[in-house]
């Protein structure tokens, strides 16, 4: 019975802790602008309105069948992220599964964009599949990197080697390139500056969303509120030694979550060619060094 009240109310957890982040990465924002910056709950009003609203424009089944697939692909790749209290998926499916789910939202929005025939959602969504070939790459080097040092690529036996002594054995610690490269991959994950390339508002007005209106840019809201609860979760289980409760998640969600908005804050956009470039050799380049540092080891044990 409990397992089954954690798969109710998990992805509700998720999207309202998701939301408190959305409203705090725009005070946040406003705040080093020298703003008072809107509500903490304002994008939760917006979710709101945009749900009650009874004009929804369709391009066709591929537009709707895609936000099924954006919405569906991230409450899949979120059942199978362990967080105190609930684990019970993560028996079941490791980082191999996380890896191939978590490229269905993606896919999804891809081709229900390509479905309405907008010119600034085909650009905005060929940048978002180009920046996923960018930042994918050193973050699946780093989950392998972490599979090999810790010989298992099950999620929940990560966090228990991490937590057997403490900060040492953090994922951070034992191989900090690793750790750096999936920190720079999360920033692109985020969709946080300088890899907001695919949304770009200045330039393709809002890319993906462009044709997105009433309940499916509603939608797309609320995932993009798990998006960053998991994603954030993710880090943090791989690198961070997970949490043992969720006073010690959110506070670790938090700390990391800043230093990403303030590195958003700070610089400009990238191109997207530099941001794949950027992608490729630096963070792509730790995450090889960290794999070949763990082979070495290895092999001189």
């Amino acid at each position: 019975m409990n397992t089954v009240l954690w798969i109710v109310f998990y992805p509700f957890i998720a999207f309202f802790i998701g939301i408190m982040y959305m409203g705090y990465s725009r005070k946040f924002n406003a705040r080093v602008e020298r703003r008072y910056g809107p509500s903490w709950i304002q994008p939760f009003y917006d979710i709101v309105k945009l749900m009650t609203k009874r004009t929804n424009i369709s391009h066709g089944w591929m537009h709707d069948i895609s936000l099924l697939m954006l919405l569906g692909g991230t409450l899949a790749t979120l059942m199978f992220i362990p967080v105190p209290g609930f684990s019970y998926f993560a028996g079941y499916g490791d980082m191999l599964v996380i890896m191939y789910l978590i490229l269905v939202p993606s896919l999804g929005m891809a081709l229900g964009v390509g479905e309405t025939a907008n010119p600034n959602g085909s650009i905005g969504i060929s940048r978002a599949l180009m920046m996923l070939a960018g930042y994918d790459v050193p973050f699946v080097l780093s989950f392998i990197g972490m599979g090999m040092l810790n010989h298992t690529t099950s999620m929940f036996d990560l966090i228990q080697i991490q937590q057997s002594n403490g900060i040492a054995s953090w994922g951070i610690v034992t191989n900090p390139l690793l750790g750096l490269a999936a920190l720079f991959a999360l920033q692109g994950m985020l969709g946080e500056k300088p890899f907001e390339v695919y949304v770009a508002p200045h330039e393709i007005a809002t890319g993906p969303m462009s044709e997105m209106g009433g309940k499916f840019l509603g939608i797309m809201f609320i995932t993009h509120a798990i998006t960053i609860f998991l994603e954030l979760t993710i880090f943090i289980n791989l690198f961070l030694g997970g949490a043992f409760t969720w006073i010690g998640l959110i506070v670790k969600q938090l700390i990391v979550f800043t230093l990403v908005l303030s590195v958003n804050i700070v610089f400009g956009r990238y191109r997207v060619d530099d941001a794949m470039r950027f992608m490729w050799k630096i963070p792509g380049s730790l995450a090889l060094l960290g794999i070949i540092l763990i082979i070495f080891q290895q092999l001189r044990s």
